[in-house]
């Protein structure tokens, strides 16, 4: 199965004049959905009883507000804790959403990327054919989230910009590309670019190392990941198990080609592995996106904790399953990143399905924060989405799903990966951005 998930988001910004504020990012995801046609009557009343255009309505925390309070009429469900007051009043908007950050203040985004190197992406130069099916890709969903130039515009500069300054994140924990199969033999991003994140941001990012597969050889992996240690000083892995070698992917679990690399990780002092499943895209085998090779190797190094990135939607049930079914495991994680950006404002079930499975089954302390930003833009809108939602009654009941209260909000915001991660809230930067950093 090939899962092009981003074909939905395509062009939404790419007629809009000027720059898209958060709210006017996350009001034409939900415009733009298959839901569009039976949300936007609802939201051009509220703009006409705020006196404003559609389009200027849109761009404020009332017109956001607003599309998610026609989700609930339309649907029938209450996915979103808004109000009329909050739809109609910008006071009433602002005054809530300072209450909501209040209590979920301290956010630790755990899956964030830069998406472009300093050569570029020339096909038939650097890029193979297949490795610009990824790049357009990621060039197709920057520019659909008011990115002009698509991964041109993912830079280093605009890492700060889009998340440290212009959102509520505290802390981004930054992911690597590798495939340099694909990208003229070297890494799609090289960790040598990709380390200006942490030497421009030290207290308020945290370095993972990746491009790592043993399909590559398992001698130049360990090297790779010795230096990676070493020099980079790399808190952590975020590895991909599809790849672009003639094998075309590997598994976590398999014991001559993977336990090596666990087994140097221990003696490195790297405890958190994270891993690329669901989401199968680009050029890459859906099959090498399940989460099953997670089982035994969380189970033969409990001393390593294993992260799913993207909760390895659509196959979360899977992922979930190998905690339901074995409550004493201990060090097994999923995060968020793409998964919630794509169904929230499409899908809202869905969301709320993916959600309550891994909240129930993995448990609220072991699912985390993630946008996978600057690939979705300035981040600002999921997180002000992700304080609204919850979810509904009648799945809470019908299946067993933990309400999405601010305490288990706060917990994946923030303080899992703070666990997870040995981080410690130090001061503020500026004063409503804790700063964190490794104890």
């Amino acid at each position: 199965m090939e899962f092009n998930v981003f074909e939905y988001f395509k062009g939404f910004q790419r007629a809009a004049n000027g720059p898209m504020t958060p709210q006017a990012q996350g009001s034409a995801l939900f415009l733009g959905g298959h839901l569009g046609e039976q949300l936007t009557p609802h939201v051009d009343a509220y703009a006409a009883r705020a006196g404003l255009s559609r389009r200027n309505f849109l761009g404020t925390a009332s017109g956001f507000a607003a599309a998610m309070l026609a989700v609930n009429k339309v649907t029938g469900m209450k996915f979103f804790d808004v109000s009329e007051a909050e739809a109609l009043e910008p006071a009433a908007a602002h005054e809530l959403n300072v209450a909501r950050k209040t209590a979920t203040s301290f956010i630790v985004d755990q899956h964030t990327h830069i998406c472009i190197r300093k050569d570029g992406y020339i096909p038939g130069v650097n890029t193979t054919e297949k490795g610009m099916w990824f790049v357009q890709l990621l060039d197709d969903l920057g520019k659909a989230m008011g990115l002009p130039n698509g991964t041109k515009d993912m830079t280093v500069e605009n890492f700060g910009k889009l998340i440290l300054e212009g959102s509520d994140t505290s802390i981004a924990i930054f992911n690597p590309f590798g495939f340099r199969e694909d990208y003229g033999g070297k890494d799609m991003v090289p960790i040598e670019e990709q380390a200006e994140v942490k030497q421009r941001w030290p207290e308020r990012t945290v370095m993972l190392g990746g491009g790592l597969t043993p399909n590559q050889g398992l001698s130049e992996t360990k090297e790779r990941l010795h230096t990676f240690v070493q020099q980079y000083k790399i808190a952590g892995l975020k590895l991909y198990t599809f790849d672009s070698t003639p094998k075309r992917g590997w598994w976590f679990d398999d014991q001559k080609l993977a336990y090596p690399i666990w087994e140097e990780c221990r003696k490195l002092g790297i405890k958190n592995v994270g891993v690329h499943k669901g989401i199968p895209f680009g050029q890459f085998m859906a099959r090498y996106a399940h989460p099953e090779d997670l089982d035994a190797v969380a189970d033969d190094f409990l001393d390593l904790n294993f992260i799913a990135f993207h909760s390895a939607w659509p196959y979360q049930g899977e992922l979930a399953a190998l905690k339901g079914f074995k409550p004493q495991r201990k060090n097994l994680y999923s995060e968020v990143g793409s998964t919630f950006a794509a169904t929230v404002t499409n899908r809202p079930l869905e969301c709320a399905h993916v959600l309550g499975t891994l909240l129930r089954d993995l448990g609220t302390d072991y699912v985390m924060w993630g946008t996978d930003s600057a690939l979705w833009g300035n981040p600002q809108w999921q997180i002000d989405a992700f304080r609204k939602f919850r979810i509904p009654d009648q799945l809470v009941d019908g299946h067993g799903y933990p309400q999405l209260t601010d305490e288990v909000k706060a917990k994946v915001f923030g303080l899992n990966a703070a666990r997870l991660w040995n981080l410690k809230t130090m001061a503020q930067i500026p004063e409503d951005k804790p700063r964190v950093v490794a104890v």
